[in-house]
Formats: structure tokens, C-alpha cells, sequence
């Protein structure tokens, strides 16, 4: 064992969404022996993994979690892994996260005051519960001489940030959405007294820099492991194949088809408002596929190139469609569909803010954040009509966030930060 990952979060498992299953995906690949990214392996995805000289492997390390036992017992994401988990009794919502909900705004996002209190409050009573917990756990550990090292996120930054201050244990903020630029006030500290602060793709860690006087930031991508959310890439091909045959029989295969996965205040609902009619207008052969649950998405389906589908798979979302549609409002932070498209041969089209021209890469298009709606239009005409080339460049481009790839990067910036403890 080389030493100790204590991770302090809101949530981890059960999961309560994609931030989670990233980080828990990363805790558990270090707690087995792999490479660094400066091996360079070359994972494919949905592919088996190379043959890894162990020379060049590094010893597995140790992790526990605490976090919030408010939503039950641990999933399959780790019941069956090496993490240590450690449930807190510390209710998630109060009184004042259900004031913030109901006097949200126009644009979705809860009352920013009521919010700002509410976590505030968690964050006070968190730290209050971790710290005898951490320092018996840093204690144990050094006494062995091993080095412990803080990871945390999202919404109980602040309070595990303050413990591991207060114990000097050097630790790593992974910052995910939207919250922590919301927010700032309340997690400036913990950004700023972080070893460094982790972002997926080097957009968004230039959005946090250029907000926060961080010491570092380290660029860890999403870890998406496709081949157990999508199988083999025979399976993956087939699937595809199977989805664009039955537009064929339904005669459907010459409309264009363009995919909006997930609708949030901050995933574009308010810009969708405006586009959708714009493209009607300009493009009235398009059609527009919504996907996800929440009134947000249903919402869009009133627009008459629209239809909403709520809740479906995503193989069955990227087996029949042309082209992917995401935006963001202002935080850039990775857009992994993007790349899941990709994997099935369908590009995107998505804006110039943060970490999205870097899940795109070659294949799909970028259009500026200042761009007017003709704009947009036009680059989703341009993508369809390139869809075939698009398509296999967004194929190619998709291990970027492959799981494997992704843990060895997580892996280099732990060793990086617990050189010397």
C-alpha cells in the first residue's frame, strides 16, 4: 500500500449523479496497481487492456469515504471494491434548501441566498462531524509512515476542506458544475487552500483559475468505462447498425436527426427556447430528439420539430440519431455524452466555453460563445452533411475519456502531491 486517500463528500454511493460515479471510478482504480499516465498506454475503448510491463505498475492505495448515509446502503458502484465506506448522520436537505427550490428563478437555479445558507450550514455541521473521525484516521496512518492525502467535491467541499486544513493533510478539490463559480464566497477557501484543484479537461481549469487564486489545477478527464455501459465494440457496431435499419424501414433515414441529451437551467433550457423555433424556420427538415426526464426537457417538446422521449437508454439514444446537440450557460465542465456519442459514431455540436471544444475535438463542430443563432443553425447543417466523417473522427476522439486513461491521470497527481509527506 503505498498510503491513504481519505475522500469527504456529500455523496458517493449510492450515486446522485455523474459526479459521483466519476470520483468513485477513480477512488477505485487506485486501489488496485496500474500504471501512471506517463506510460502512455494506449487504452481503445470498449477494448480489452494492453499488456502493461509491471515494472511499470504502482502500488494500489488505501481509500475510505465518509459522506451522508441520508440515501441508504452503497450500490453495486462499490459494494464489491476495495473502498471503505463510512456513513455520516447528516441529513442532505433543511429547511432552507426547500425555501431555496421554491423561490428559484426564471432560469431554474435555486434562490442563491437560501442556498448560500443551507450549505453553510451543512458544511459547519460536516466538519464538525468528520474532524475526530479524519485525525484518528491520519494518526493510524503516519504512525505506519504512510501519507494521507484529502480528496472532496461539489457541496461539502467547504466543511471536509476546513478539516483537512486544520489536520494538515494535503488534498485535492475535484470541481465538477457550476456550484463552486455560484457559490464563491462560501468554497474560495477551500479551492484556494487545496493542493491542487482537479479539473476534467484544461478549459474548465482555466475558467477556475482565472475566478480562484488556486496553487495548481491538474487536468483529470472524466473516467467513462464504455465497455460495461455499452459492451464490446462489436456489440457497440451492431447496436448502431441495427438503429439506422430501422429508420430505414420506417423510412426515416433521410431526416435529419439531431439528439439533445439532459435539459438543465445550466444545460441550455433557456437557449433551447430560442433555437428550436429559429431552426424550425430555417432548417424545418430537422428534427429535434429530447431525451431525459424533468420538466425542463419535456418542456422543449412543445416546439413542432420536437418530439421528448423522457428516459432512455443511451445506446438507444446514439443508434438512431445524426447529430448531438449540448450547450452549457457559463461552466464549462466536460461534456461525457459528447464522447458516448462519439463512440457510435455520432459528432456533436457544442459551444466554445470550458472543457466542451475539448470533448469535441475533430469530431463535430464548435461555435462561439458569442455566436448568434444563424450560427448555430449553420453548423448543425455543416455536421449533418460531414456526419460520416464527423462521425469516425468523434469514434476516434472517444478514449479521451476512457476509464483507464483517465485513472492512470488520477493516479500521477496523488503520487505527485504525496511525494515527500
Amino acid at each position: 500500500m503505498v498510503g491513504l486517500l481519505i475522500a469527504a463528500v456529500r455523496d458517493l454511493d449510492p450515486p446522485a449523479g455523474g459526479a459521483e460515479m466519476s470520483l468513485a471510478t477513480l477512488l477505485k482504480g487506485v486501489c488496485e496497481p496500474g500504471p501512471l499516465s506517463e506510460a502512455e498506454v494506449l487504452y481503445l475503448p470498449s477494448h480489452e487492456a494492453p499488456h502493461v510491463d509491471p515494472a511499470l505498475l504502482q502500488q494500489a492505495w488505501r481509500a475510505k469515504i465518509f459522506q451522508s448515509n441520508a440515501r441508504g446502503e452503497a450500490t453495486l458502484l462499490t459494494s464489491d471494491s476495495e473502498l471503505e465506506r463510512i456513513g455520516v448522520n447528516l441529513k442532505i436537505e433543511d429547511f432552507w434548501s426547500g425555501i431555496a427550490w421554491r423561490l428559484r428563478g426564471k432560469s431554474g437555479q435555486p434562490n442563491s441566498w437560501f442556498q448560500s445558507r443551507h450549505l453553510r450550514n451543512c458544511n459547519k455541521k460536516f466538519a464538525k462531524l468528520l474532524k475526530v473521525k479524519i485525525a484518528e484516521e491520519k494518526e493510524q496512518t503516519e504512525r505506519s509512515g504512510l501519507p494521507v492525502i484529502g480528496v472532496t467535491q461539489l457541496h461539502w467541499s467547504a466543511g471536509a476542506s476546513e478539516v483537512f486544513k486544520e489536520l494538515n493533510i494535503p488534498y485535492l478539490v475535484f470541481v465538477r458544475d457550476e456550484l463552486q463559480f455560484i457559490q464563491p464566497d462560501l468554497y474560495r477557501s477551500s479551492l484556494e487552500g487545496a493542493a491542487a484543484v482537479c479539473c476534467a479537461g484544461e478549459g474548465l481549469g482555466q475558467q477556475v483559475a482565472s475566478t480562484f487564486k488556486v496553487k495548481a489545477i491538474r487536468n483529470v478527464r472524466l473516467p467513462v468505462d464504455f465497455a460495461s455501459r455499452f459492451g464490446t465494440i462489436e456489440e457497440i457496431e451492431t447496436t448502431r447498425a441495427a438503429g439506422l435499419s430501422n429508420r430505414v424501414k420506417n423510412n426515416d433515414i433521410d431526416i435529419p436527426r439531431i439528439s439533445i441529451v439532459g435539459v438543465t437551467p445550466e444545460k441550455g433550457y433557456e437557449f433551447y427556447q430560442r433555437l428550436l423555433p429559429h431552426l424550425s424556420s430555417l432548417w424545418p427538415e430537422a428534427r429535434i430528439d429530447v431525451y431525459g426526464g424533468g420538466a425542463y426537457a419535456e418542456e422543449l417538446g412543445k416546439f413542432d420539430n420536437t418530439t421528448w422521449h423522457g428516459h432512455t437508454s443511451v445506446s438507444e439514444v446514439f443508434s438512431r440519431c445524426d447529430v448531438h446537440l449540448l450547450t452549457v450557460v457559463s461552466t464549462g465542465s466536460w461534456g461525457r455524452v459528447i464522447n458516448e456519442a462519439g463512440l457510435f459514431g455520432v459528432p456533436s455540436v457544442s459551444i466554445s466555453i470550458g472543457s466542451q471544444p475539448e470533448a469535441v475535438g475533430e469530431g463535430g463542430m464548435i461555435v462561439d460563445k458569442t455566436a448568434d443563432l444563424d450560427a448555430w443553425v449553420n453548423a448543425l447543417r455543416t455536421t449533418y452533411t460531414q456526419r460520416e466523417e464527423l462521425g469516425e473522427l468523434a469514434r476516434k476522439h472517444a478514449g479521451i475519456v476512457d476509464h483507464r486513461r483517465s485513472i492512470a491521470a488520477f493516479r500521477s497527481v496523488i503520487k505527485e502531491f504525496s511525494e515527500g509527506l
